[in-house]
This record gives C-alpha cells, sequence and structure tokens, in this order.
C-alpha cells in the first residue's frame, strides 16, 4: 500500500464527524477496507449509530493473540470558527493533517489498521491478530466494555492500544469513575421554608461530608507511579424559581483513582456515606447513580510486548511510563489482568481535544512499519 493512498484513508475517516457518536459510519469504512483486502470484519452494535468492530485473521500454529485496539469517536470540535483549519476538513500543511481526533485517535487506528493489512499480506506472523475498534471511549468506555463481556479480550496474550503517546510506552493508568447524587426534597414558598425541605442545602451537606472522606482517603492511600486520588465535583444543578424551596438538587463528580483505593472502595465509600446520611432524621433523601467505571491499569513495565516495542521501533529511549488519564484498557484488563499492555502510536498527546488538532503526516506513516513489525515480533 503507497503512502499516499495510507493518508488519503486517514483523511477520509477524519472527514466523518463522530463527535461520541455516529461511528458506525467510520466501522463500515474501515470494514470495506478490511474486505478489499480479504480480511472479514463484524460490526457489534451498541446502539443505532454506533457499532464496534471486530475483524480477526490467524497464520501459523500458534495459540498466541494480540489485540490491537483504538477507538473511533472523537470529542466535540467546538465553535469552527475558533480553528483556523476546518476541523472536518482533514487539509495537509506543512506536513501536519489537521482535524478533530487527527492525534486522538484516528491516527493511530488507521495506523493499526493498515498494519494488519500489510501482516496479511506478508504472513510473517504466527499466531492470531484481533483488531477492536470501539465506540464512546471519550465516554465512559461503553463500546470496550462490550466487547470485553462478550469476551473478545479473554483470551489475549496482549494489547497494543494505539493512543498518541509517541515516543513514550503507557502500561499503567489510572481509574476514571464518574458519579452523581441526587437530593430530593419537598418545594415551599421560600417566606416559610420551615414548611418544606430544601434539596440544594442539603445536597450541600452531604458534599462536606463525603468530601471530608475523601479528604482522609487522599490522605491515607498514595501510589508512586500515579499520585493520590483526586476528587472534583463538575456539575451542579437544582431549583426552579428563585423564590421557591428547591425539592430536587443533584451533583456530578470525576474521581481519579490509583490501585490502592480502587473504584470499588470508592462505590462503597459513597454508598455507605447515603445510607448514613439518609438514616438520620433530617429530612435528608439522597440517591447514588454510578455514570463510568473505568478501572485503574496495572501491568508489568517489562512485558514482552514491551521488550519487542523497544527491539523494533522506529524510536530510539522510548520512556515506559504511568499516567492518572484512561484508555480503553480499562475495560478489556477487567476480564484479562494478566495479558501485556502497551498503549503507544503515533501523535502529540497535548494536542488531544485541542484546536486545530493535528498529526504530523511523517509521525502516522513511520508507525505503520513499526506496528508490522511489533506484530511479528511478537507472533513469532
Amino acid at each position: 500500500m503507497s503512502n499516499e493512498k495510507a493518508v488519503e484513508y486517514l483523511q477520509d475517516i477524519i472527514r466523518i464527524k463522530t463527535e461520541n457518536d455516529h461511528e458506525t459510519e467510520v466501522a463500515i469504512y474501515l470494514q470495506q477496507l478490511l474486505q478489499a483486502h480479504g480480511i472479514e470484519a463484524r460490526l457489534i452494535e451498541l446502539e443505532p449509530g454506533r457499532s464496534n468492530l471486530v475483524a480477526e485473521i490467524q497464520n501459523g500454529n500458534s495459540t498466541k493473540t494480540l489485540g490491537l485496539s483504538g477507538h473511533m469517536d472523537v470529542v466535540k470540535a467546538g465553535n469552527h470558527d475558533l480553528w483556523q483549519h476546518n476541523p472536518y476538513g482533514a487539509e495537509i500543511i506543512d506536513g501536519k493533517l489537521y482535524g478533530r481526533g487527527a492525534t486522538d485517535m484516528k491516527g493511530g487506528l488507521m495506523a493499526l489498521v493498515i498494519a494488519m493489512i500489510h501482516a496479511k499480506e506478508n504472513q510473517t506472523f504466527n499466531g492470531t491478530l484481533r483488531l477492536l475498534a470501539t465506540v464512546g471511549e471519550e465516554t465512559g468506555e461503553p463500546g470496550a466494555r462490550q466487547l470485553s463481556d462478550l469476551g473478545y479480550a479473554d483470551d489475549l496474550d496482549g494489547i497494543l492500544v494505539a493512543e498518541p503517546f509517541n515516543q513514550r510506552i503507557l502500561y499503567m493508568h489510572g481509574g476514571s469513575y464518574n458519579y452523581r447524587i441526587k437530593s430530593y426534597g419537598v418545594s415551599a414558598h421560600s417566606s416559610t421554608p420551615q414548611k418544606g425541605q430544601n434539596a440544594i442545602q442539603h445536597l450541600r451537606d452531604f458534599m462536606v461530608v463525603i468530601q471530608e472522606k475523601l479528604d482522609a482517603v487522599v490522605e491515607q492511600y498514595d501510589n508512586d507511579k500515579l499520585g493520590r486520588t483526586i476528587h472534583s465535583v463538575t456539575l451542579i444543578e437544582g431549583g426552579v424559581q428563585l423564590n421557591s424551596i428547591p425539592e430536587y438538587a443533584e451533583y456530578q463528580a470525576n474521581a481519579r483513582t490509583i490501585p490502592e483505593f480502587d473504584n470499588d472502595r470508592l462505590t462503597a465509600l459513597i454508598q455507605a456515606t447515603v445510607n448514613e446520611l439518609n438514616q438520620q432524621n433530617n429530612g435528608y433523601q439522597f440517591e447514588f447513580e454510578l455514570l463510568a467505571d473505568m478501572p485503574t491499569v496495572v501491568s508489568n513495565p517489562e512485558s514482552e510486548l514491551i521488550q519487542v516495542i523497544h527491539q523494533v521501533s522506529h524510536q530510539d529511549n522510548i520512556d515506559v511510563i504511568a499516567l492518572p488519564g484512561t484508555t480503553d484498557t480499562a475495560q478489556f484488563q477487567r476480564n484479562n489482568p494478566t495479558m501485556d499492555v502497551a498503549i503507544y502510536g503515533p501523535g502529540d498527546v497535548n494536542l488531544a481535544h485541542q484546536l486545530d488538532e493535528y498529526i504530523e503526516v511523517d509521525d502516522y506513516l513511520e508507525f505503520i512499519p513499526t506496528f508490522v513489525k511489533i506484530i511479528e515480533g511478537y507472533l513469532t
């Protein structure tokens, strides 16, 4: 496959607007591209307009299996007038390919797809290669969770996730956790507040108690790679009118977790606090809702997969790192905690979600043969 075609394919999928939705259009494009090269691929629907893609090829007699994964969704481009380049134009200027998702992470995904095509044509690997292209990574990872629950990661010996860390390999990352607390009260006129129950004031009381408990968690638990637990209230809603006691209020929050105090322990702490306050005779009526559960990822920084990358990559002195952010790996590792993990791909993560996001064309093209060598080196 020529470099011109490889760039054209990436431009095509960048021009497909998949802002937290409509990933099926990219999945169909990739399915047709793979099928044109003799690789069968199937769509697995999460919901209308949102389908994961799974493709698999085998060669030789080894039972070893390597997963390749990337997500098809992108974050919103926001106000297009603030962009110097059309976020869905896929323009190339001075060696940079501009567009929402160019770096995060359609560049990495397409590089994996083309590497899989080359592996099929070369037939120089021994084992099974499985592509897992997912929906919704930016909004809670439901696509990866679906594929994981369907068993597509159960037999993986390793997984290569092409997020844009460029000259770094991510082997470990923190968890991400979204939740909502609902506060129910009783409406009344603001001149007679004693006749009602103020849902906003009650919600404030809950926030004070839970933050005190989480402050204690932050002080008690520390990870030498990821640091401490982070908890941020990010959305608050409540009330209907200035002179009415509010009957409902809620907040939503995000936490970044560490292995020492993981998502399950955080769930238990929040639910226990809800139960504790609801049992008091203060008119409290709280409800807890878990919105997204993305566990921590912990793997071996000296795994066989990472060693292969060091041996065959076009890059030298690649750092092996841990970061607080999350990836689809969190869902795949839930059902396969011992597989090798390498999160490594083209692009600059600092450009992700930014105005005028771009990927260096040469960077994208150089990663394609690198991915082929990783496949061949791991599946020997």
